[in-house]
């Protein structure tokens, strides 16, 4: 039901990564990092990957958009129980620079002081090859916080992330990594 709503949302294209076999790949190394990021100890990482769902990786071609969105849903016992139940958290990291365009925006967060983005009210980030963003849609118990609507805004230059999202809960297949994938951690 989630996808479903957010591919309404969504006028990007994107692919799944779910085949970890290569222990030295550029996607094993982003779940490892990931994995390490929420839990330091990197005897762990198999554990923290499995609340993940498998890496996305997101084309937004000029014009292309995402909605504002939440990450998090209010329902997420019952209509995300398949899929790790409620989603924790949510990594975004930028693989290009976008000069136009392609700004994440929190669209009920005000803007920082210190802004780039002139005449942006809201909080806005500017994608950067490299850098990453982390939140929080909901609390470790699983209760949204809906300060964190965001959107994808309309791509002039072209734009790619990839993104992780972190449930509550084991994601299991084809959501989630395989056993035989968390194995490769």
């Amino acid at each position: 039901f989630r996808e479903q709503s957010l591919q309404a949302l969504r006028t990007s294209t994107s692919t799944t990564l779910d085949d970890l076999r290569d222990s030295s790949s550029g996607t094993t190394e982003f779940v490892k990092k990931a994995a390490q990021l929420f839990d330091g100890r990197t005897n762990s990482f198999r554990q923290e990957a499995s609340l993940f769902e498998a890496p996305t990786v997101i084309r937004y071609e000029p014009e292309q958009v995402l909605a504002p969105h939440y990450d998090a849903n209010p329902s997420a016992d019952i209509e995300d129980a398949n899929r790790g139940g409620q989603t924790l958290a949510t990594l975004i990291v930028y693989l290009n620079d976008v000069k136009s365009g392609g700004l994440t925006r929190f669209g009920r967060l005000p803007a920082l002081s210190d802004s780039e983005e002139e005449g942006e009210k809201k909080l806005t980030v500017r994608p950067k090859l490299g850098d990453a963003i982390l939140f929080f849609p909901a609390d470790t118990n699983g209760q949204m916080d809906e300060r964190l609507e965001h959107e994808g805004c309309p791509a002039i230059d072209e734009k790619w992330i990839a993104r992780i999202w972190r449930h509550k809960a084991r994601v299991p297949p084809p959501f989630g990594l395989s056993e035989d994938a968390l194995k490769i951690l």
